[in-house]
């Protein structure tokens, strides 16, 4: 009796000194979160004065601090952003790794989108496969054209080159590519010119560059003659420094144009939104050509624009008197979407906006619209493509978008890294802008219409993949007598996995236990397979172990699974996916009242002794069975 009291007694001071150790940690990291907080504001203000090194160093030491998980999941994800617009693939993958570890919940599909693309750009491409495979059938994922255009892209890096003669050729424009982004080419009265970023800072969404320079792409122009500083001459001097920050339009009989400005909010704060960092926006302005003073108007705002939101990409037609551009401004489809807007002569401003709708329009990223005869140009991450910006065209009659004209351009003007910004010559040349050379950032292109049936020397046949890969040139198979020419766009079938049955597996095993397999064929025997296309078999492994470890694990599981299907008389079609490992879902509430998820969940779980976690990540050792149905 008496040694049941003194154990009792025991057990109580261990739980109550457990309570003191873990109150102190959540002490340490209030204090922790409180430094931490003061260390971002200050690297804010460097990054956006743009001293990005001094800012990225400042902070990378707020996490020395000891850190609550709320608030270093958030950091982790800021940081890892901040350096994905700095194109420092190297250094932002540890912190989307942390954030996913720490808080998941946090990632929007397209941090997750932006993330794949950070590994795939930067040689990590089986970690960006492993990836994907987590959230390849989850529902939000399987409808989000942009990841479904990565996973192509990933599945196709190591896939097949065009056959055949492309329609176009494509070639870097040498004279004027640099180390730095060259990413718009516009049309000022009969002269091509281009605008290049001093800038380090890349906008993911390439809404928009700081530091722009503009030179003309005219060999012959007075303004590509070099001074003695060997440096291009500067084009636009009309135009205030500070309104020279991206894609800009003159109009036809140069009497209007519109810039891009640049507009750093009300504080120098870079905060957190469910679409990303609003690190930076945008706005237009625009100015009138004065015949009599024979000088351009001081630049007002084009229309009424929203604080907080981003406006670019203009462009000029109709006679000086229809604006179309990009905007992420709330109402639309999703991201950032094309509006048109119209000149009004009886008010002498611009109409309010009019969103160009779903034919153009996705949840996705639409930007740089421009017109050729009667097709609407612009790029797109929302429609189905090849991976990334991909370029569009569709038939747009009394300022509409034509129902089911899309088309999607072939290789090589589309590739699976970011195509943007097409501009046409005449219906046989243009140029168009391209990230395919990831270490040279932006770049701009020269395409050309080839001669039918006749072969370039510079063609892909004999390249090996690697070589194909490295330059983007990897691209769709298509049905035979149809490559290379641009195609109407075949949107797929919206078909939704849903959920059937979870079978469960002992720590460290593959094999199919008494319990799981009488589940398993019990559905078997009462499921109608008639209405099933077709079963993905998902596995899954505990976060205890390594996680290339877990990733074997998982497969191995998924595949004892559809064995066990194929022989038992199954027929439906089978997709086996190993998902790797899941953290355990824990209500840590349950283990001790009171006490934040929040604060207490990492901390206790890490503490736990291996039995009591091998038990608590019972729920994430399963196989999933998920059914598409006819």
């Amino acid at each position: 009796m008496i040694n049941n009291i003194l154990r009792s007694y025991f057990l109580l001071l261990l739980f109550f000194a457990s309570l003191s150790a873990t109150g102190d940690e959540i002490r340490n990291e209030t204090e922790g979160d409180r430094r931490a907080k003061g260390i971002e504001s200050r690297a804010d203000r460097k990054f956006v004065r743009q001293d990005f090194d001094e800012a990225m160093a400042i902070y990378e030491s707020a996490f020395k601090n000891t850190l609550s998980a709320k608030y270093g999941g958030a950091l982790h994800l800021k940081v890892g952003r901040l350096y994905l617009t700095l194109l420092d693939y190297v250094a932002a993958i540890p912190h989307y790794e942390s954030a996913m570890a720490i808080a998941s919940d946090l990632f929007t599909s397209a941090d997750v989108c932006n993330y794949l693309d950070a590994l795939r750009f930067s040689g990590e491409r089986m970690k960006a496969i492993g990836l994907a495979r987590r959230y390849a059938y989850r529902d939000t994922y399987h409808s989000d054209q942009r990841y479904q255009n990565i996973l192509h892209a990933l599945n196709y890096e190591g896939g097949f080159l065009p056959i055949g003669t492309p329609e176009y050729t494509v070639r870097g424009l040498d004279n004027a590519n640099t180390s730095n982004s060259e990413f718009w080419v516009g049309l000022k009265g009969n002269e091509y010119f281009y605008a290049s970023s001093k800038s380090r800072f890349h906008d993911p969404s390439k809404k928009f560059y700081h530091r722009s320079n503009y030179f003309s792409l005219n060999e012959n122009s007075e303004f590509s003659i070099k001074n003695e500083g060997n440096s291009k001459r500067r084009l636009l001097d009309m135009i205030p420094e500070g309104l020279q920050n991206g894609p800009m339009s003159f109009s036809s009989n140069m009497t209007r144009m519109v810039v891009t400005q640049v507009h750093y909010g009300k504080d120098e704060g870079i905060g957190m939104t469910a679409q990303g960092l609003n690190t930076f926006q945008t706005r237009l302005y625009y100015s009138n050509y004065d015949q009599k003073r024979k000088g351009w108007s001081s630049f007002k705002e084009a229309f009424p624009q929203k604080e907080g939101y981003s406006y670019s990409h203009p462009f000029l037609f109709n006679n000086d008197r229809s604006l179309l551009f990009a905007s992420d401004v709330p109402g639309g489809f999703g991201g950032y979407d094309i509006y048109v807007t119209h000149w009004n002569d009886k008010t002498g401003t611009w109409n309010d906006p009019v969103n160009l709708g779903s034919q153009v329009n996705t949840e996705g990223d639409e930007i740089s619209p421009g017109l050729f005869d009667d097709m609407l140009i612009f790029s797109s991450n929302g429609h189905v493509g090849f991976g990334g910006y991909d370029v569009y065209g569709i038939t747009y009659e009394n300022g509409q978008a034509v129902l089911g004209s899309l088309i999607h351009f072939d290789y090589p003007i589309n590739t699976v890294h970011n195509d943007f910004s097409l501009l046409h010559i005449d219906e046989n040349r243009g140029y168009i802008v391209s990230d395919r050379k990831t270490a040279n950032k932006d770049d701009i292109y020269y395409f050309e219409r080839n001669t039918r049936g006749e072969k370039k020397n510079n063609m892909l046949f004999g390249m090996s993949e690697a070589q194909a890969v490295s330059n983007g040139s990897i691209g769709l198979m298509r049905e035979e007598g149809k490559f290379n020419v641009p195609q109407k766009e075949s949107l797929p079938s919206s078909r939704f996995a849903e959920h059937t049955l979870s079978l469960h597996f002992d720590f460290d095993s593959y094999k199919l236990e008494s319990d799981a397999l009488k589940a398993l064929d019990l559905w078997r025997r009462i499921a109608d397979f008639s209405k099933i296309d077709t079963l993905i078999i998902e596995g899954y492994a505990d976060e205890i172990g390594g996680e290339e470890y877990n990733q074997t694990l998982s497969e191995k599981r998924a595949l004892e699974v559809s064995s066990w299907l194929k022989h038992n008389g199954v027929m439906a079609k089978l997709l086996v996916q190993g998902m790797g490992q899941v953290p355990a879902d824990i209500d840590f509430s349950t283990l001790l009242p009171g006490l934040s998820r929040e604060l207490s969940g990492q901390s206790l779980y890490k503490s736990l002794p291996l039995e009591n976690r091998i038990r608590l990540n019972q729920d994430a050792r399963r196989v999933d069975i998920k059914a598409i149905t006819k």
